[in-house]
């Protein structure tokens, strides 16, 4: 407790002897009275005596009450908790200062930001004192330490708080007490202060834990959030599936509303020529997808940027989202057959032909002339195949190692495969290719020949997923378009422990799966265990659209990067072409994002038989791209995690008590450390009223 006018005090204590001079100056002297007996007067006088001395006992009790209460107004007491960590330290201290410097410590209103208030807060525990030692932390995505080490030079540090500026990151709370506890348990011998400095935002510290720090460490938590709750952003900005040049696709804008009313949104795409203006409203604490067609009409490698128009509110910094986008040629597919092409009719001649109508249109005069192609494996080494975007095998024979390690390599880089298992060679091709494939193949079942050598014909469709691509073109009818479909060859399946078993798309009457789907790595694999010269269904009308759909669900996902987030490590797989000892350039890709001073590094990647670009710590909001003779291949798009834009802060007894455990922890917010409790004298001026009062009650009482 401290004093606003301190001096009342002492003329508070020299007032209180106006009470008891008063009380003894006006003190009744006894007067002398002739009388011819005394002896019942003198009973009513000490009777009066003992009232009147009870009364005057009271009185000036009430009187000096009420003197020492109005001295006590007048000095203004002001009630403040004392911290766990005082700003000023007495004695040998080692004291760690860890300041949120995360996006969401950019938001304010009225031109006072959280950080803004976290600095004003940090400068007073960073002031000289003798054996002070200390160091600053700021927290984002990793925590940066001002020198690594407990250090008495505090001239330094707070140069550095005023310095700092928010970072479109995260915070990581759990780094940065790790690094704290490192800083404290170098210097056991001293008293150890921790002080945190934050909004403390709940999508950050909900996962708070101080068991890094040592037990005899005093920790002290300051909020420096203000009464910024309400917040639009941009969420995400994604393509549902690859662009393909001179063909619509859809762009989907997700937008968070973090306020408690209803808010209305005009977003702008800008992907240089190509501009789209999404509107929309957003209910209160949701999100919604705005969507919009988009053509793009070349190929290659895109930079573009969302952005809220005529959005104020109290964050700024997620009104924009980059976007770096790959436009594709059309698919290309290469089909991978033993079988003669001249075959007619055949397994691959049906099939030959249902891909040239559904993946390449003659009309279409963007479409590349050989965007399918057909190959004998046995023919043809594997590193002279054409790229492909998609592998069709069907009736392959024996496949070299090296075949299926080309196979396998694309597909794990955002390829596809779609493979007709007819005979017992596929199963075992399948099974090789596993290895290949590595731990992100876990097929739903596996091949195994048929027991006892049973030969497999007349099977129809027992179950399928009718709401699930491929068969949910056909609606609630799926079933009895698939009822005339007749099937024979392929294996017999068993479940495997790995695998989903929701990946079964169909099955057939015997029992086994006649088509499953399942991702690996960025790419996906179907198998169609069934064979088309055995089956009748490639001539039924339902083969074209059900092949169609699982195409595109297939190649939904090719190739398309997702964004990195800013100071979180970023790694993107280079084309295969781009040899090992290539001479690659990076820079920004538009005027719109800020330079930095370095851009990662790339190199060699045996496992995955390509050059990798990775980058530790990716800096602000942009794009940046990296260049092979002039030409883009690879772009990234950074930005702040969608979490920032959340800005509901922790309650204080969440705070001090689940989070942390069974430490005991100071907590401090702005109203607290800002204005200090000046209540109390307004009560010390009701009791003096009320003392005043009971006096005169006391005297009407004793006077009745």
């Amino acid at each position: 407790m401290s004093f606003l006018n301190a001096w009342a005090i002492g003329i508070g204590a020299a007032a209180l002897l106006a009470p008891l001079a008063v009380h003894f100056l006006t003190k009744p002297r006894p007067v002398a009275f002739p009388l011819s007996t005394i002896r019942f007067l003198r009973e009513v006088i000490e009777q009066r005596r003992a009232r009147s001395r009870i009364r005057d006992l009271v009185v000036l009790l009430l009187r000096m009450a009420a003197v020492g209460l109005l001295a006590m107004a007048l000095a203004r007491p002001l009630w403040e908790r004392a911290p766990a960590v005082a700003q000023q330290s007495t004695g040998e201290v080692s004291r760690v200062v860890l300041i949120d410097v995360s996006q969401s410590m950019s938001a304010g209103t009225g031109g006072s930001t959280a950080l803004q208030r976290a600095q004003a807060t940090a400068l007073p525990y960073l002031d000289y004192s003798p054996g002070l030692e200390a160091d600053v932390v700021f927290i984002g995505a990793k925590p940066h330490g001002v020198f690594g080490r407990l250090s008495p030079n505090l001239g330094s540090l707070r140069e550095s708080v005023r310095q700092a500026t928010t970072r479109p990151e995260r915070a990581d709370v759990k780094a940065a007490m790790e690094e704290a506890g490192r800083l404290l348990a170098s210097a056991p011998e001293r008293k150890l202060e921790l002080v945190v400095i934050s909004d403390f935002q709940r999508g950050n510290w909900s996962s708070l834990f101080l068991d890094r720090i040592p037990e005899n460490c005093n920790v002290q938590l300051e909020s420096a959030a203000g009464d910024e709750r309400e917040n639009l952003a941009i969420a995400a900005v994604r393509f549902p599936s690859q662009p393909v040049a001179g063909q619509e696709c859809a762009l989907e804008v997700e937008l968070a509303n973090y306020s408690d009313r209803e808010r209305s949104a005009r977003c702008r795409i800008d992907f240089g020529s190509v501009q789209h203006t999404l509107e929309g409203s957003i209910a209160p604490q949701s999100n919604r997808a705005l969507t919009t067609n988009i053509e793009f009409p070349e190929s290659g490698w895109l930079a573009g940027w969302a952005r809220l128009e005529a959005n104020l509110d109290a964050l700024s910094g997620d009104d924009v989202r980059p976007v770096a986008a790959h436009v594709a040629l059309p698919p290309r597919v290469l089909l991978v057959s033993r079988q003669p092409q001249q075959q007619k009719p055949g397994s691959s001649f049906y099939l030959e032909q249902a891909l040239r109508i559904v993946v390449a249109s003659a009309a279409d005069e963007k479409a590349p002339k050989h965007s399918i192609e057909r190959i004998q494996p046995q023919r043809i080494d594997a590193a002279q195949w054409p790229e492909a975007d998609l592998f069709v095998l069907n009736h392959p024979g024996s496949l070299d190692a090296a075949s299926l390690e080309h196979i396998a390599l694309r597909v794990r880089r955002g390829g596809a495969l779609l493979y007709l298992t007819s005979e017992l060679v596929d199963g075992i091709n399948l099974r090789s290719m596993a290895t290949s494939l590595g731990s992100g193949f876990q097929p739903p079942v596996e091949l195994v020949p048929a027991a006892d050598g049973a030969i497999r014909k007349d099977l129809f469709v027992n179950q399928l997923r009718s709401r699930d691509a491929p068969f949910r073109i056909f609606g609630d009818s799926a079933s009895a378009t698939m009822r005339t479909a007749r099937f024979g060859g392929g294996l017999a399946t068993r479940k495997t422990k790995e695998g989903l078993q929701d990946q079964i798309l169909a099955s057939l009457s015997d029992l086994s799966a006649l088509m499953y789907v399942t991702a690996c790595d960025a790419g996906q694999i179907a198998v169609l265990n069934a064979d088309l010269d055995r089956s009748n269904w490639c001539i039924q009308p339902s083969f074209l659209p059900v092949l169609s759909e699982l195409l595109q669900e297939l190649l939904s996902g090719r190739s398309q990067p997702g964004e990195a987030f800013c100071g979180e490590p970023m790694v993107r797989l280079l084309p295969a072409d781009i040899a090992a000892d290539a001479s690659l350039a990076v820079s920004v890709a538009d005027q719109h994002t800020p330079s930095a001073p370095e851009y990662g590094r790339w190199e060699w990647s045996a496992a995955q038989g390509s050059l990798v670009w990775s980058w530790g710590e990716p800096p602000g909001a942009g794009v940046y791209q990296l260049a092979y003779d002039e030409r883009v291949v690879a772009m990234v798009a950074t930005a702040a995690p969608p979490t920032e834009a959340d800005l509901k802060t922790l309650e204080q007894s969440v705070l001090q008590g689940r989070l942390a455990g069974t430490r005991k922890v100071g907590f401090r917010d702005q109203t607290d450390s800002n204005k200090p409790d000046d209540q109390m004298w307004t009560w010390l001026i009701v009791a003096c009223v009320l003392g005043l009062a009971g006096e005169i009650v006391v005297l009407r009482w004793f006077h009745s």
